[in-house]
């Protein structure tokens, strides 16, 4: 890859800023000339992404970008790096890989992410009418979501979660 060819690429995502993801977690892929060389996960994918190249020895060789939103990024980016061996990433691809995270500790962070978000809705001041019945309902789905996220964190026998 020339040098125009990296600043242009540079120059892509300075234009482009943060991507607004509304709090799900991408699942990016940077491609090279030789394939894939990096998976990684985060909640604004472009500015990481930035960070690779131009923080990274390897970021001047990327030409491709795939982003993806999973349900799970944590599980599909430890699938990912098992499966197709990028050649920069260092945890997952390794023989022997680390244990998978505490689920219970996961969840209880999902859970507190999710009451920020149903914090969110519920100040927000709507518009019109329309505005109001698209914020009743993101509020429905937040409390229902947070409602199983704490029967599945009481099903696992650790501590209570907060109010």
């Amino acid at each position: 890859m020339t040098n125009v060819d990296s600043q242009f690429l540079r120059g892509l995502f300075d234009e482009e800023g943060s991507l607004h993801t509304a709090g799900r977690t991408a699942l990016y892929r940077l491609y090279g000339p030789e394939g894939l060389l990096y998976v990684g996960i985060s909640i604004s994918p472009l500015t990481r992404v930035r960070t690779h190249l131009r923080d990274q020895p390897w970021g001047p060789y990327v030409i491709g970008i795939q982003i993806d939103y999973p349900d799970d990024a944590e599980a599909a980016e430890r699938v990912a790096v098992q499966a197709e061996r990028p050649r920069y990433n260092v945890v997952f691809n390794g023989l022997n890989p680390p244990p998978p995270p505490d689920r219970a500790a996961r969840r209880r962070a999902e859970l507190a992410a999710e009451r920020r978000r149903l914090a969110e809705f519920e100040a927000a001041v709507p518009e019109s009418t329309a505005h109001l019945r698209l914020i009743t309902r993101g509020i429905r789905a937040k409390q229902a979501r947070i409602a199983r996220l704490v029967r599945e964190i009481e099903g696992t026998g650790s501590e209570q979660p907060k109010q």
